[in-house]
């Protein structure tokens, strides 16, 4: 790993989502991209990371643990919290 991390040549505006969570998009010189988004925990659901051939493209998808793991009673009961106050 570098001492000095590679800045973002790019840095897209935040997206806020319906429910007040942000997501944030960075483009770094090397081709890599870095995906930041609020309101932890999530879970890894889907990744094609060697993309389509016909297409090109890649996909990543995070979920709130919809799929059984503890990520989903956690981020139900943080809505239930925001809502109540």
């Amino acid at each position: 790993m570098a001492d000095h991390p590679v800045k973002a040549h790019f840095v897209a505006d935040p997206i806020e989502l319906p429910d007040g969570r942000k997501v944030c998009v960075s483009a770094y010189p090397d081709g890599s991209i870095r995906f930041r988004v609020d309101g932890l925990p999530y879970v890894l659901t889907e990744a094609y990371l060697s993309g389509n051939p016909e297409k090109d493209e890649a996909i990543v998808k995070l979920s709130p643990g919809k799929q059984g793991s503890s990520a989903a009673y956690n981020y139900v009961e943080e809505l239930e919290k925001r809502n109540h106050t």
